[in-house]
């Protein structure tokens, strides 16, 4: 559950909606909080891919890594394969999400009879189009999703992964020789996913998607929060 508003808005759409337009509605609904859990599963797999590897007196067999003494080497190309899968689908859902609550929203909206493809980029236009008195409008002009950083890195590393091709990371631990234990997981992220050859430098996957997933989160709190206003401001297909 996002929020008291999210549900208070599905409850809405079971109860007051009928035929197509509920189901249709309740589908992307239901859409979006499974799209939110898939991109919660996927992130916490990154970890648990990599972590449990360095337990003991394990670490990866990596040139680009230092390896104290006495450490046990572990194949890298074993886990390379299964962290790619789980990064490319982390995007890959994260931007679903979105794509299912911009549906959700025509379904409510009406969109001014909009049909075809639909994106949240486009969604968020046609509320000012076609919603311009609406609490959500007033929301989506505040959000400025479109240049937030978090929504710029989840389109360009979605996008590279969806239409171009594997996303390359290079994933390290550093060592403190001191207290012999690893340090923070780093997986490096290409600064842009888009060219070739990649050039790395300090983007880390595990801060990148925290503040996606975090960034995520507000926004459909915040837009939950603001469709619920709309409904029962009379300005959505269900009427209160």
């Amino acid at each position: 559950m996002l929020s008291q508003n999210e549900t208070r808005v599905r409850e809405l759409i079971e109860t007051k909606l009928l035929g197509n337009d509920r189901e249709e509605t309740l589908l992307y609904h239901f859409s979006v909080g499974r799209k939110l859990r898939a991109v919660e599963l996927f992130y916490s797999n990154i970890k648990n891919i990599f972590i449990p590897q360095f337990s003991g007196t394990a670490t990866l067999s990596a040139s680009s890594i230092s390896q104290p003494p006495g450490q046990e080497l572990i194949d890298l190309s074993s886990l390379i394969d299964d962290a790619s899968a789980n990064i490319d689908a982390f995007f890959m859902s994260a931007k679903s999400a979105l794509d299912s609550f911009a549906h959700e929203l025509r379904s409510l909206y009406g969109f001014g009879g909009h049909t075809g493809d639909l994106y949240v980029e486009n969604a968020v236009e046609l509320v000012s189009t076609n919603h311009s008195d609406t609490a959500l409008q007033t929301y989506f002009n505040s959000s400025n999703l479109r240049d937030s950083d978090w929504f710029t890195d989840l389109k360009r590393y979605r996008r590279a992964c969806t239409h171009e091709s594997i996303i390359p990371f290079k994933p390290s631990f550093d060592f403190d020789l001191i207290s012999g234990q690893w340090k923070e997981l780093f997986v490096k992220l290409p600064l842009n996913p888009g060219t070739f050859p990649p050039v790395f430098d300090n983007k880390n996957f595990i801060g990148t998607g925290e503040t996606i997933k975090e960034g995520l989160r507000i926004f459909l709190i915040s837009s939950y929060d603001k469709v619920f206003t709309d409904i029962l401001d009379n300005k959505t297909k269900i009427v209160p």
